[in-house]
């Protein structure tokens, strides 16, 4: 220490140095602060942290420089300066200055805890040229924590790396930055890990900003059934806000992408949609498949005019839609529709006889109690559930007739005893409740009985605990897909022992590639008939 300065002159001289901004002189104190003591010194730090500019800062990292000079600990310097710079995070770029500083102060976590966007430059030099793992994934969470989009393009490169911790790093950080071309990023990398694509859907999921909606509704178009149907389970648990979004599918011309679309709708339950489901039936897609989805969609949301395009799917040439246009007109009972009921049948022929079987199969319970009286309907209603229904329908209708007081007209529909050959074991499973009544009766009329199952993890453990002779899967389904509930059969049946029926809208030559492999015995593709559900079921179980 120089016996011939006093303390306090030397702390009010810098005091008086830092007010005035007079840099010559207070180079000229600053000089001597490595010969004054370990007292002096931190109140000469405490003087210089309380002004907190420009100005004082750089004497700071001075100190912190020449901190082996010193008395006091180099910690106290360094916490002086990250509190400092946590009040004026600007004053960063003075560290980034003095690269020689980085062994002394975590430069990189401390950007990170500002979120300083001036860094990005340094931050992204450093990242081409650093070589360590640990510090590169540390470059790389903190420009995700500054989340400026400059940084996309360099972070993306990592997207693809061979080292999957960066990729994670990569994403979890272009999650942070949420930019639409960080979106964009995120949605070109999925396709080729279904770990990392379940993570970029729940980043989609999580956001639910326009660019994340329409990523998350693209992946409906992927080719993997498993993040397909997890991508829909997302997009129906975000709720009506994705609406205008899955709406604007329904011009598409993949015929797929349009079902699970009006899928998601239907679950959705929201009325703003009718419109445009109204408008693809008007347009009669030639797909019978998108034409039941539509019927089921529509089945599910309230329809408040519009109501007759309902009837026309009564006359659909396909089975299945116009069960599905029944249980619809079910739901929105009215008496116009039933009008529109009574004209369509008042010939009571073939295609009358049709009509009314469908709303047997569909269980339209109140169009049934509105038109049991009524001739034709009554004569082929009661035709049909004493010839031909399964006989849980004859045992259904023919408690709603006793309920209703016609226990004259239940007295002729009671089921009769199955016979032997109908005892075939056969689980069916499909998350469509209209689609497992079709079944149940497509398989009574062919000569089948069968267990359904809406949940294919219930079914899963049916199957497991008592080895059924046949099990039929949808292949899209929550949970569980078909591939995924097959290969859990698998495991412990083999393809010998429990043959497996995969029915699906599905024609990709790819996905029925990946259901055979998954164990699969056949595939039938929707809509199908009674007379190939038959064949191939002879097939599989002769």
């Amino acid at each position: 220490m120089y016996a011939d300065i006093d303390t306090q002159d030397y702390i009010d001289e810098i005091v008086d140095n830092i007010r005035k901004k007079d840099r010559i002189k207070a180079d000229l104190v600053i000089a001597h602060i490595a010969q004054m003591g370990a007292d002096v010194q931190r109140k000469m730090l405490q003087a210089l942290a309380r002004e907190n500019t420009d100005f004082t800062v750089s004497y700071i990292i001075h100190l912190l420089e020449i901190a082996s000079t010193l008395d006091i600990e180099e910690d106290e310097i360094i916490e002086t300066l990250q509190d400092m710079l946590l009040q004026r995070p600007q004053n960063i770029r003075f560290l980034l200055e003095n690269p020689v500083l980085s062994d002394k102060f975590d430069i990189i976590d401390l950007i990170a805890e500002l979120q300083y966007d001036g860094a990005v430059p340094y931050l992204l030099e450093r990242l081409n040229n650093e070589q360590d793992q640990k510090s590169i994934i540390r470059i790389i969470r903190a420009l995700g924590s500054i989340g400026d989009p400059e940084a996309v393009t360099s972070l993306s490169e990592y997207l693809y790396s061979e080292n999957r911790p960066l990729i994670m790093a990569a994403i979890d950080a272009l999650k942070e930055i949420a930019s639409s071309n960080a979106i964009e990023a995120l949605t070109e990398r999925i396709g080729t890990d279904h770990e990392i694509d379940v993570k970029i859907v729940d980043i989609f999921a999580l956001i639910q900003d326009e660019a994340c909606l329409k990523a998350l509704n693209r992946v409906l178009k992927t080719g993997d059934p498993i993040l397909r149907n997890y991508a829909k389970t997302k997009l129906i648990q975000i709720g009506p806000k994705v609406v205008p979004v899955i709406i604007d599918n329904l011009r598409d011309d993949d015929s797929e992408f349009v079902i699970h679309s009006l899928n998601i709708l239907g679950m959705l339950g929201d009325a703003s949609a009718v419109n445009a489901i109204r408008q693809l039936l008007f347009d009669h897609p030639p797909n019978g498949n998108v034409r039941f989805a539509a019927f089921e969609a529509l089945g599910m949301l309230p329809i408040l005019k519009g109501i007759f395009v309902l009837s026309n799917g009564l006359s659909d040439e396909v089975d299945l839609v116009r069960k599905a246009a029944a249980r619809a007109i079910d739901r929105n009972n009215t008496s116009m529709l039933r009008s529109g009921i009574r004209n369509l049948i008042r010939k009571g022929d073939a295609e009358a006889r049709n009509i009314v079987s469908a709303f047997i199969d569909a269980e339209a319970d109140s169009i049934f109690r509105n038109m049991i009286m009524e001739s034709p309907f009554k004569e082929l209603a009661m035709d049909y559930l004493i010839r031909d229904a399964h006989p849980d329908l004859k045992k259904h209708f023919g408690d709603l007739l006793r309920q209703i007081g016609y226990s004259d007209l239940a007295q002729e529909i009671v089921p009769q005893a199955e016979d032997d050959r109908k005892r075939l074991n056969i689980i069916v499973v499909d998350d469509s409740r209209m689609l497992l009544k079709v079944y149940k009766s497509n398989l009574h009329d062919i000569g089948y009985a069968s267990r359904l199952f809406e949940f294919p993890e219930t079914a899963l453990e049916h199957i497991l605990a008592e080895k059924p002779d046949l099990v039929i899967t949808d292949l899209n389904m929550p949970k569980l897909t078909g591939i995924q509930l097959t290969e859990r059969i698998r495991e412990k049946y083999p393809a010998g022992e429990l043959p497996i029926l995969l029915i699906t809208t599905q024609t990709d030559q790819d996905e029925t590639a990946t259901a055979y492999k998954a164990g699969i015995s056949d595939v039938i593709y929707k809509p199908f008939t009674k007379e190939q559900l038959k064949k191939t079921i002879d097939k599989l179980v002769g």
